[in-house]
């Protein structure tokens, strides 16, 4: 259960850092803009992808662990 926790809570971190970095927030001063929002933007996607790849896994192995 607290697995779970932590590893949703550290998927939606990334997420958010890259919202924050999409909308300006959390940008250094001496940055380029856009390429700010491309590594905001690839920081979503990840966030995104690592979130329903866990997904998938952990409902994979729940039903793995219920044939047996």
């Amino acid at each position: 259960m607290i697995n779970d926790i932590i590893n949703y809570g550290i998927r939606i971190l990334i997420i958010l850092l890259g919202l924050l970095f999409v909308s300006g927030i959390l940008m250094p001063e001496d940055s380029d803009p856009t390429m700010m929002r491309v590594f905001g933007v690839v920081f979503v996607l990840f966030g995104f992808y690592r979130l329903a790849l866990y997904r998938a896994n952990k409902k994979r192995y729940n039903s793995i662990k219920d044939e047996n």
